[in-house]
């Protein structure tokens, strides 16, 4: 296949994290994710011999850190519930330091949550694995291609492909089928669906990654490098949400840790040179700038020429209005539900994590099952066609 060159995000690691009040949706996606990961493995086990595919390959749990201002002591009450199952410990001022190692005002609030799976995946692993779970299933892959229209007939849809290195197109027939709205997407759903156009819109956030210069790390204790492996991902609720994550691991050496703010979202005035375009300096500075204040809260020497700077680019969120995800049928211009077409987008920043729930519950609107569970049918009807009914009568009626 091609190089990947435009996406949500680059590089190989995603926070992936659980901890949420009761009745959480993201948390069931998460850990949905998780349930469905092992079957796929489960499958592939029992196909391919010796066993070799492993939950390791794609997680890699750690302790999640999370850093809140007491102006959110609802939400951080909120985790504090009868039944609570994700394991977490929290502290302030001088006793966050004693217990987490991390130096932070009487003000904000240190939580730290453990629990298996919980830390960062790698979404090339999870891809690769998918990939061969379907073609191992005895379907078809085609790569190097995209949809560039799809139409509604009777009784099917007709989809028309093009190959992005030779430009033949084809047309492909199918009775059910499914949009992962990326930053292209919506363009798809213009004739069938134009109201996404005004419910989805597409921001970019600058990730940049960053390594400690060598003489600087070699300096670090065993202690402080375990320290500063265990204190990652960070994920900061404070303003903009900076956050920072181990991207690739070094036996020897700095790993590369990337950096980014999960609310320093940008206005795309081109969509197709984003990928391309120069990262400003103040949104560089902004990364820099909160990694280095995390490092001192954790007490690791560092200055800001120990910082070498490995790359940078803007990603692209695909973001609805209330910045929770879709995976709902289509509402037709006859306001009908159109129940074989399926569209999962606006993630919002949270795609990896949940991306096998999302696959799930499309699946499941398609073949028409549906399930007991109390949060299964809570998150089908905050992403579903209930709510997609609510905006485009709110909006456009």
């Amino acid at each position: 296949s091609a190089k990947y060159k435009e996406g949500s995000r680059f590089g190989e690691s995603r926070i992936t994290r659980s901890l949420g009040p009761k009745k959480d949706i993201f948390s069931f996606l998460q850990r949905t994710t998780i349930e469905e990961t092992k079957k796929l493995l489960e499958f592939l086990n029992g196909i391919e011999k010796p066993k070799k595919h492993k939950m390791s390959d794609i997680y890699s749990t750690s302790p999640v850190t999370y850093i809140y201002p007491r102006s959110k002591q609802e939400e951080i009450d909120s985790f504090r519930y009868k039944g609570q199952k994700d394991k977490y410990k929290k502290a302030s001022g001088d006793k966050a330091f004693r217990r987490f190692g991390i130096s932070v005002p009487d003000s904000q609030v240190v939580i730290q949550e453990y629990k298996k799976y919980s830390g960062t995946l790698n979404p090339k692993a999870m891809i690769k694995k998918l990939q061969l779970g379907i073609k191992k299933h005895g379907n078809k892959i085609r790569y190097n291609q995209k949809a560039v229209r799809v139409t509604k007939k009777k009784g099917f849809y007709e989809v028309k492909i093009k190959h992005s290195q030779t430009g033949k197109t084809k047309k492909l027939q199918t009775k059910k089928v499914v949009f992962a709205v990326g930053p292209h997407t919506v363009s798809l759903l213009k004739k069938t669906a134009p109201y996404f156009k005004k419910l989805i819109h597409c921001k970019k956030v600058l990730l940049s990654f960053y390594k400690i210069k060598k003489k600087r790390y070699r300096s670090y204790t065993a202690k402080e490098k375990k320290h500063l492996r265990k204190s990652h991902p960070i994920f900061d609720q404070n303003g903009k949400m900076f956050f920072s994550m181990i991207d690739k691991k070094r036996k020897k050496g700095s790993p590369t840790f990337k950096l980014g703010g999960h609310e320093l979202r940008g206005n795309i005035h081109n969509l197709d040179a984003v990928w391309r375009s120069e990262a400003r300096k103040k949104e560089l500075k902004w990364n820099r700038k909160g990694f280095l204040k995390y490092l001192r809260m954790l007490e690791i020497p560092i200055r800001k020429k120990d910082l070498v700077l490995v790359n940078k680019y803007y990603c692209v969120y695909s973001v609805s209005r209330t910045k929770i995800p879709y995976v709902t049928q289509v509402v037709t211009k006859d306001k009908d539900i159109d129940k074989n077409m399926v569209v999962i987008g606006g993630m919002s920043g949270t795609g990896a994590k949940g991306c096998l729930a999302y696959g799930l519950l499309a699946a499941d609107l398609l073949v028409n099952t549906s399930n007991r569970d109390r949060v299964y049918e809570k998150t089908r009807k905050a992403l579903g066609v209930e709510r997609l009914q609510k905006e485009i009568q709110k909006r456009f009626i």
